[in-house]
């Protein structure tokens, strides 16, 4: 049988925002029928308002560190408040601070692991090596920084078909939106995989530790990989779980 697509709710219907009822002509003074919840929670109540990031109550990096904080330590929160219809700009700006700061992160990690490698297992004089770093190290940061935000349009558009399919109302400039504040969730991620690089290769150049231990070290490499990709899933799955029904 021929798949019937479901109507997505059109950008004028108010929805409720615990179960994703539509909620037209319905009074504010009641219930949601699907799930009871008070209408009022879904409108004038919904608490959702711009981030710190947006606003100017703080000087600007303080209002950086409040956003980023609250993005990777209260995620639910965060986007259950974000207001979703605003321009993008200011949050285009707040997730290339941190595509530059994980591109950076990133870019040293990777920079590092390879001189490691082709010094250490490769045999390369470190002079020879270094000669390349700064070139090394200046493309693997733009590459880096261009593919998180790759990434990021991609996610976002991604999901926004994928939620179309399914009959849901998340436009892609709403989940751009909720994804550049995702950024933030980048820099733990990238802080522990240049720490971990960085301090077996000074651990291996200081003796400290020897090279038979490389194989544990690509091991853990690995497992990093593995849960950094589940954490980055899981929370932007907390992200477009809370902002799925949003009317604002």
């Amino acid at each position: 049988m021929a798949r019937v697509a479901p109507v997505v709710p059109a950008e004028t219907d108010i929805l409720c925002e615990h179960c994703g009822y539509t909620l037209n002509g319905l009074p504010e003074s009641g219930n949601c029928p699907e799930c009871g919840q008070p209408i009022v929670r879904s409108t004038i109540e919904d608490r959702r308002e711009p981030p710190a990031w947006e606003r100017d109550e703080l000087p600007r990096f303080a209002a950086f560190a409040r956003t980023t904080a609250e993005v990777l330590f209260r995620p639910a929160r965060f986007y259950r408040t974000l207001q979703t219809r605003r321009e993008t700009g200011r949050a285009r700006t707040f997730a290339q601070s941190h595509w530059s700061i994980a591109a950076l992160c990133f870019a040293s990690a990777a920079v590092l692991h390879s001189r490691w490698y082709i010094v250490t297992i490769g045999g390369m004089r470190p002079t020879i090596f270094d000669s390349w770093i700064a070139i090394a190290m200046v493309a693997m940061l733009v590459a880096t920084y261009f593919a998180l935000d790759f990434i990021t349009r991609l996610a976002a558009k991604l999901t926004a078909l994928e939620a179309a399919y399914r009959g849901i109302r998340m436009p892609y400039g709403a989940v751009l939106r909720a994804m550049q504040y995702h950024a933030a969730h980048y820099l733990p991620v990238a802080l522990i995989a240049v720490m971990t690089v960085w301090v077996y290769v000074t651990l291996v150049d200081r003796g400290v530790m020897s090279v038979a231990t490389s194989t544990r070290y690509l091991y853990l490499l690995c497992a990093e990989v593995v849960l950094g990709a589940v954490y980055l899933f899981q929370t932007y799955w907390i992200g477009m779980r809370n902002m799925m029904y949003a009317n604002r």
